[in-house]
């Protein structure tokens, strides 16, 4: 067995081969881990070659695991829990709720979790509430938030050591007006990219991360974006889709808000 370079194994890879063995796919593991898919394959690669082993092998059921690879998963399954009881026992200061910092995406507090910041307002050091993701990611990074609830696909903004919790998923709609000829087109179960592009869309500035969301999403489909004419204001956006062709994009916590608030005018998709 060759040397251990630190740097040919890392917490990061035994993370990737439990995921791709538990999907049986690398498609969706690139999604769960937000990795490209020749990321992963590159990983898997690298600690094939590590241990000089095949830890994989392409079937008609997906990525299945060789016996080695399945002598492998078991025991980065017990790596890995080892490490989060290590990393538990480290982080466990008994923090009480008034030596904590925390920011929120507005969306998030209001629609999902409003109990929870209803009973803990008062009891915080500090809150912060914003539509702004970078008004959360920036103090977060230079140590002034403990932690943040935002969307997962700004990770990458992140910088130093953290550790991630997934609270939950939800998809984006497209709300819009009833009496909006424009959307008569929308007959699948999903709108696509190429019939959002054919919309006028409402959305909150740049600061928001949906709107950088969905930007991103038509620059790695090399396609280019819907119209978007942006709004700040929360009423204002509502009012302008129940009276004009224009549509909004939201998540889905917050459509279902917005939609059966004005049931009569408005619908999603």
């Amino acid at each position: 067995m060759p040397e251990i370079q630190f740097e040919s194994l890392s917490v990061e890879l035994l993370y990737i081969l439990i995921k791709v063995a538990d999907l049986k796919s690398i498609n969706k593991s690139s999604e769960a881990l937000s990795l490209t898919q020749p990321a992963i394959s590159k990983k898997i690669v690298q600690l094939e070659n590590y241990y000089g082993t095949q830890l994989f092998i392409r079937s008609p059921r997906g990525m299945e695991l060789t016996a080695a690879g399945k002598k492998f998963y078991t025991n980065a399954k017990r790596i890995l829990n080892d490490f989060h009881d290590l990393r538990s026992s480290v982080l466990d200061k008994s923090l009480s709720m008034q030596e904590l910092s925390i920011g929120v995406l507005d969306s998030i507090s209001s629609f999902l979790y409003p109990q929870f910041f209803i009973d803990t307002l008062s009891k915080l050091r500090e809150i912060t509430i914003t539509n702004r993701i970078y008004e959360l990611i920036m103090p977060f990074n230079n140590d002034a938030l403990d932690a943040i609830l935002m969307d997962s696909a700004f990770r990458t903004d992140l910088t130093g050591d953290f550790f991630e919790k997934k609270l939950f998923e939800e998809p984006y709609f497209v709300v819009y007006s009833k009496e909006n000829t424009r959307v008569t087109h929308l007959t699948g179960p999903k709108v696509t990219a190429k019939e959002l592009q054919t919309l006028d869309v409402l959305m909150y500035p740049k600061y928001c991360p949906i709107h950088q969301r969905i930007m991103r999403i038509y620059q790695k489909i090399c396609m280019d974006p819907p119209k978007v004419t942006e709004i700040d204001y929360s009423e204002s956006m509502v009012s302008l889709v129940v009276n004009s062709p224009f549509v909004s994009i939201l998540p889905k916590s917050l459509a279902v808000n917005k939609v059966t608030h004005n049931i009569q005018s408005l619908a999603m998709k």
